[in-house]
């Protein structure tokens, strides 16, 4: 469980609307990061 309550790095991305978030956006909140890829 230690791996879900380590901080990591802020970083930013494109929503489905093309609207950039950052990770910090969610500061204080319950997150979850799901990340696929497909080789």
């Amino acid at each position: 469980m230690k791996m879900l309550l380590e901080k990591i790095q802020d970083f930013k991305l494109e929503d489905v609307n093309g609207h950039e978030v950052s990770i910090s956006d969610f500061r204080g909140k319950n997150t979850l990061i799901f990340m696929w890829a497909s080789w």
